[in-house]
This record gives C-alpha cells, sequence and structure tokens, in this order.
C-alpha cells in the first residue's frame, strides 16, 4: 500500500515536469498574440484609413477631372454661343438700320393689332386688322368724341352740370360711383369717362345730351362711326359693357382715334392723366403706359371676358407720333408688353429714316386712287376740316409686315 502511494506521487511529479513547459509556452503564445495585436491594431487602423484616403482622393480627382473637362467643353461652346448672338444682333441693326425693306416685327401674341404713323400717314404694321371683337371700353372713345363735338358746335358747355339718372348710378363694371340725383359739371364727367372708365358718366352723359333718350345717343353712335369709316362697326350702348353683336376691329379703332387725336388734340391733356377723383375716392388710370413708356400721353383701355385686353395707346416722341392699336391680349402684361413692342419699333423706323440721308430713303410704292366706291373707305368730315384717312392712299403690307 505504502509502495502504490510512492508510485502515484511519483507519476504526478513527472506529469508536471511534462507539461509546465507547455503551459508556459502556451501562455507565452498568448501573451504575444495579444500584443501583436495591440501593435496592429493602429497600423491596420491607419492602413485602413490611407486606403479610404486613396479612394477618396481618386474619386476627388476623377470628379475634379470631369468637371474640368465640363468646364472646357462649355467654354469650347460660348464662343459658338456668342457667335450666333453676335450673327443674331447684327441682323437685327441691319434690319432696324440698314436693309429698311426687310424689316419685319414678329407675330404679336394678341388677336389684332395695327401700328400708324400719324406724321407721314402709313400704316406701319397689322396683323389681322379687320378682325370684329368687342370693342369693351374702347367704346368711351366715340363717346367721347360726340361729346368733345357737342361742345364745338356749342349744344354743350364744359361748365354745364349734368343731373346723374337712376340708370346712370346703376351701371356696372368701372365706375365714378355717382349718386342718383348728384349734381356734376361736364368737366368732371369727363375726366371720369377718359381716366376712370367710368360707366356711369357714359350714361350719364347719354341722358343729358339726349333728353334721356339712350337709343337716340347710340343711333348717333353709330351714325358718327359711319361717317368716320369704321365700317365693320355697331355699337349698342355708350360705354362698352357687354352686348351682343357689339363689336369692332383694329381698322376701324385706328380710324376713330386718328380722327379724336387730329380734331380734338387737347383731349390729351385728360387722358395723360394717371389719377381722378370723386366724392373723395381716387380712380387710376389703367393705361400702364402712362409714366412708364417715354412719351406715351394716351389713349384707352378696355376689357370685357369675349374681347380680352383691349388698347389704343399713343406717343410722342420729337416730331414723331404714332397710334398703336392691339386688341385680345389675354392679360393688362401682354397688352402693355405687345403695344411696347409696337410702339418701340414705330420710333426706330422713324428714327432711322430721319439719320438716312435723302437719296437712301425708302419710298413707298403707293396705290392709285380708288375710282370704284367700294375700294378704300374714306371719311366724310365736316365742311372745312379735311383730314386724311391712314388707309386710303397708303399701300397695305403682308400679314406680320412692317411697312418701312
Amino acid at each position: 500500500m505504502k509502495q502504490h502511494h510512492i508510485l502515484v506521487v511519483l507519476f504526478a511529479a513527472v506529469l508536471a515536469l511534462i507539461v509546465a513547459p507547455v503551459l508556459d509556452s502556451g501562455v507565452a503564445l498568448a501573451k504575444k498574440t495579444r500584443h501583436v495585436e495591440q501593435v496592429d491594431k493602429p497600423a491596420r487602423s491607419a492602413k485602413h484609413a490611407a486606403t479610404s484616403s486613396a479612394r477618396g482622393s481618386t474619386t476627388k480627382h476623377a470628379t475634379s477631372v470631369q468637371k474640368t473637362k465640363t468646364v472646357k467643353s462649355r467654354k469650347a461652346a460660348r464662343p459658338a454661343r456668342a457667335s450666333r448672338h453676335a450673327r443674331r444682333a447684327a441682323a437685327e441693326a441691319e434690319n432696324e438700320e440698314g436693309n429698311l425693306g426687310s424689316c419685319t416685327v414678329p407675330t404679336l401674341t394678341v388677336k389684332s393689332a395695327i401700328l400708324y404713323d400719324v406724321n407721314t400717314g402709313e400704316v406701319l404694321y397689322e396683323q389681322n386688322p379687320d378682325f370684329q371683337i368687342p370693342p369693351a371700353s374702347l367704346t368711351k372713345i366715340l363717346t367721347l368724341y360726340i361729346i368733345f363735338d357737342a361742345i364745338r358746335q356749342g349744344r354743350l358747355r364744359p361748365w354745364d352740370v349734368v343731373e346723374v339718372s337712376e340708370r346712370a348710378s346703376t351701371q356696372g363694371g368701372s365706375n365714378m360711383h355717382l349718386r342718383h340725383g348728384e349734381s356734376v359739371k361736364v368737366t368732371d364727367m369727363i375726366k371720369g369717362i377718359a381716366i376712370a372708365s367710368a360707366n356711369d358718366a357714359c350714361m350719364a352723359m347719354a341722358d343729358y345730351l339726349e333728353n334721356g333718350n339712350v337709343d337716340a345717343f347710340v343711333a348717333l353712335m353709330n351714325a358718327t362711326a359711319k361717317r368716320l369709316g369704321m365700317t365693320n362697326s355697331v355699337f349698342f350702348n355708350p360705354n362698352g359693357l357687354p352686348a351682343e353683336g357689339q363689336l369692332t376691329t383694329a381698322r376701324d379703332m385706328l380710324k376713330l382715334a386718328t380722327a379724336y387725336l387730329d380734331q380734338f388734340p387737347k383731349a390729351l391733356t385728360i387722358h395723360s392723366m394717371q389719377y381722378f377723383t370723386h366724392n373723395n375716392r381716387q380712380r387710376h388710370n389703367a393705361n400702364s403706359l402712362l409714366g412708364h413708356y417715354a412719351g406715351a400721353d394716351g389713349l384707352k383701355t378696355g376689357f370685357v371676358c369675349a374681347s380680352g385686353y383691349n388698347i389704343i395707346a399713343t406717343a410722342k416722341r420729337g416730331d414723331t407720333r404714332l397710334i398703336a392699336v392691339v386688341l385680345g391680349s389675354r392679360n393688362p402684361i401682354v397688352r402693355e408688353r405687345e403695344t411696347v413692342k409696337l410702339l418701340n419699333k414705330g420710333f426706330r423706323i422713324a428714327e432711322t429714316r430721319r439719320a438716312a440721308p435723302p437719296a437712301a430713303q425708302p419710298t413707298l410704292q403707293q396705290v392709285p386712287q380708288p375710282t370704284a366706291p367700294s375700294a378704300a373707305p374714306q371719311v366724310s368730315q365736316p365742311a372745312g376740316q379735311p383730314m386724311s384717312l391712314p388707309m386710303a392712299a397708303t399701300q397695305v403690307p403682308a400679314q406680320g409686315q412692317v411697312r418701312q
């Protein structure tokens, strides 16, 4: 038994001598591995960062190269674009100053338009000038023509006092807010019509001039229009409020405006006013050219849903006066833009002609005077007041063409 115990002790001692070096080596190896991992971890992180940085640098470089190529391609394209702009500008300059025979105005985004040089009696541009369209408040120019004509004939005086009828006080749309039974001077009525586009003032003046018979005033309107050569126009009320069958054309409105300014030029002192106040209420002139377009001093705007936005515009620069009629614009901004486009073209033509030597001035081909009554409409003016019509003795240009 004692011998058996000694053998067990010896076996354990031998086993300890064998296992101890192995365990020491394992512990040492584990420590070394942990040490290596701790040492290598920052290196691997740095290496990963360096790799990412390199990749980022490569991407950035590629992007930079791509941008550089794009910029270079844009720069390369600029001369071609600039060249196109230069050619276009040169062509426009040639049209406006050199080659007067082929100058054109682009088609306007309106239903109808016409441009007229008062000094030379020439139609410079037209687009669907005989297209019939509701006149809206342009009708008021005819009403004003009749009022000024009555003053000229002595049937009406500027200081006369008009009593506002009930019918006049109930007119809708733009107005002076006239009250039934109110007494208003003719001069204030005229200002209200010309500046505030007052529908109530038009009806009040029609009642006053024809003793309450508005139908008689409308008949006088149509008779006057016929006398002025407005062959494609019909009127049913004195203010232009919507009425079935009430129509006009740009050409007819040009005839009316030409006669109106020829016979009553002082009316522009009123039409050029931007504000009018009555009964402590201020009204603003809807003609946006006033105060914004050099030389603009009239004449009248209008709007009804059936027609769109209309205008008879006139402007004077130096000795040149132009009249532009624009009908059927889709909004006031388009109306102003297209009217300015027409007036600008007209003044450029006039300036170019003044600058050109006499030998270089283009001559308009004249149309022989019509022998048949149905040729070109003529205006029958009162005795002692001759006035030439724009369409009577000049050739009508082709659609969208400018008369040079």
